[in-house]
């Protein structure tokens, strides 16, 4: 029975109609343009993210019009305004809506609420039973709090029953393929060839936005389902073994770049495990695949609502220096081959694949001892698949270790060593990885000793008395009178 006293708020990353009530009359999505505030900061989120946004929901709306449903997309400087002005247009005064997953923009609508509560209006929120495995609620009754996350996988993938044998034992013996899965191809061809063509939602938010986007992202379903079978057909096969392999022309190597349309729910998760599950491929392609969803992915929106009360307050390494403005607006002056092309990627993009994020901006952010907070939001604004669950604990617990043993149980950092090894980013380059001293020296190096230097303890306590010892090998005052000459011109 169609319900016309309610109408239901529909959020920016609820792109499937799974997440619509569809016995109700009334929707209204609100596309807001106004300012944004993320933790007493004002938030600018990239273009290519509006535009999904836009896009996305423009024909979520006109394919809710064409079902009879009185439905309407609004541009609106506040959620509230919007709210109220659907109200007034339409007599109602019931609205719904599924708890969103970021929590700052939880807590804006039940700022929203009390607001609209004076003025006769009633705001309820729902549960969101769609856009993870597994509710916060039940993870609260597994865990008193967050284990190690590769516990949690296997808990993940006994209760999906995932790549697992009727006896309860993981397929082909092992839970872990990660050995199998760290080579690099000197002899690697570019490959990505996918290309979806703008629609006419996303030409109109391109207009609405005077913005030409350089990459375009899945913005309905049938464009995300199309990104997932290209996936599965040409690029699974290869994803295992070089998923952590970099390369300077191909950007993505075998990458998915499925993180966005899963993120705004344009596919589930459970659909992509499933769909990756069920091909013919090795295990390790698989099993690294499904453990980035079913496992890291999950485990991240869980660790975030376990510590949303502290970490934002943490800073363990007492890491206060600004982003340089290179990371900000022309990444071409940046220093150094392998961050500049990163953030030249970045910057036209707004996307690059997860050990770019680790390895090269994260590991030179905690080398240089640049403020985590301040990447953290510079995360937020610059990557389409950004959402304040999976970004936060990403950037403040496994990338800067601001939050000192919870997440990781020792820091991500590397010399030019590991970065040599994993890309071809030295061929196109004036630095040589292997000199530590010299003019020519990369600045990897010498940064990373010195970080080794400042927290010996605590390579120490990790358990990492090598990397220590080597440490005597090192003229450590030589090493920091670079860093401190490096540090001085980013500046």
């Amino acid at each position: 029975m169609q319900d016309d006293t309610i109408c239901q708020i529909i959020l920016y990353n609820q792109l499937w109609d799974q997440y619509l009530y569809t016995n109700y009359t009334h929707f209204i999505y609100i596309h807001n343009i106004w300012k944004i505030n993320f933790q007493g900061r004002e938030l600018h989120l990239n273009t290519n993210s509006k535009i999904i946004d836009y896009a996305g929901w423009k024909q979520c709306i006109d394919v809710l019009k064409e079902k009879w449903k009185i439905a309407e997309f609004l541009i609106e400087k506040s959620f509230i305004s919007g709210i109220r002005k659907y109200a007034q247009k339409h007599s109602v005064s019931q609205f719904v809506l599924i708890t969103p997953v970021e929590d700052y923009v939880h807590k804006n609508f039940i700022k929203i609420s009390r607001q609209l509560k004076e003025e006769g209006i009633t705001l309820t929120f729902t549960k969101d039973e769609h856009s993870f495995f597994l509710s916060h609620e039940d993870f609260k009754a597994q865990y008193k709090k967050p284990p190690i996350m590769e516990y949690f996988y296997r808990f993940m993938r006994k209760r999906e029953n995932i790549l697992m044998t009727e006896d309860g034992k993981p397929e082909w013996g092992e839970w872990n393929y990660d050995k199998e899965n760290r080579k690099f191809d000197r002899k690697h061809e570019r490959s990505w060839s996918f290309d979806i063509e703008k629609n006419d939602a996303w030409i109109e938010a391109e207009k609405y936005y005077n913005f030409h986007s350089k990459f375009v992202f899945p913005t309905n379903r049938s464009e995300a389902l199309e990104l997932l079978e290209y996936f599965l057909e040409n690029h699974l096969d290869n994803f295992g073994r070089l998923e952590d392999a970099m390369y300077q022309d191909d950007a993505y190597v075998h990458h998915s770049l499925l993180s966005s349309s899963i993120n705004y729910w344009l596919l589930t998760p459970s659909e992509v495990v499933k769909a990756v599950e069920a091909r013919d491929t090795a295990m390790n392609n698989k099993e690294w695949f499904i453990r980035q969803v079913l496992g890291w992915r999950e485990y991240m929106y869980h660790f975030f609502h376990s510590y949303k009360d502290t970490i934002y307050i943490e800073n363990f390494l007492n890491h206060t220096r600004p982003l340089p403005e290179y990371f900000w607006k022309d990444p071409e002056s940046c220093p150094i081959n392998s961050l500049r092309v990163t953030l030249e990627q970045v910057h036209k993009e707004n996307m690059s694949h997860h050990i770019q994020r680790l390895m090269i901006i994260g590991n030179f952010a905690l080398l240089c001892n640049l403020d985590p907070h301040e990447l953290n939001h510079w995360f937020f604004e610059y990557y389409t698949d950004a959402f304040e669950w999976v970004v936060t604990p990403n950037v403040l617990g496994m990338s800067q270790f601001a939050d000192g043993w919870k997440l990781a149980t020792k820091p991500y950092v590397a010399s030019a060593n590991y970065i040599h090894k994993m890309s071809d980013y030295y061929k196109h380059s004036d630095h040589n990885p292997k000199e530590k001293y010299t003019d020519d020296a990369c600045p990897f190096n010498y940064l990373y000793w010195c970080f080794v230097a400042d927290n010996k303890e605590t390579f120490e306590k990790w358990r990492q008395q090598f990397v220590v010892k080597n440490l005597e090998k090192i003229d450590i005052e030589k090493c920091r009178e670079l860093k401190e000459k490096f540090l001085k011109d980013q500046y």
